[in-house]
């Protein structure tokens, strides 16, 4: 069975997403290491350390999100009205639907399965761990 066409574009956007994020990790820890004049291995530890927590922080921001969404346009009904700000504050506020649900959902773990990714990759790189 051949995966569907929607299937693949995810996968190749995943895969997009998780290769700029590991080469500009890389990137910065190395130059941020070698103007420390540091262990290059252990700078790129270090970075893939900080970037995995910066995930999986705003992986738990994401998942904590409330039910309720700002509406800042001219479009569909909103439920609930709120005072009128001068521009600043949302004109409406909104329920999320039931697809906006699922997909805030299935993001917070897609960043939560990334972020514990690049702690891992961290770790193999971290010359005070080694595996084996």
């Amino acid at each position: 069975m051949r995966p569907s066409a929607e299937l693949r574009s995810g996968l190749r956007r995943l895969f997009v997403l998780f290769a700029v994020v590991f080469l500009l990790t890389s990137a910065v820890s190395l130059a941020i290491g070698a103007l420390a004049h540091a262990s290059l291995e252990r700078a790129v530890a270090d970075g893939f350390y900080i970037a995995g927590v910066a995930v999986l922080v705003s992986s738990f921001i994401l998942g904590l999100r409330g039910p309720l969404r700002a509406d800042w346009g001219e479009g569909e009904e909103a439920t609930m009205p709120v005072r009128r700000g001068a521009g600043l504050m949302p004109r409406m506020i909104r329920r999320t639907t039931r697809d906006e649900r699922v997909d805030a959902r299935r993001t917070s773990i897609a960043l939560f399965a990334l972020g514990i990714g690049l702690i891992l990759i961290g770790a193999g790189f971290d010359p005070s761990r080694k595996a084996f």
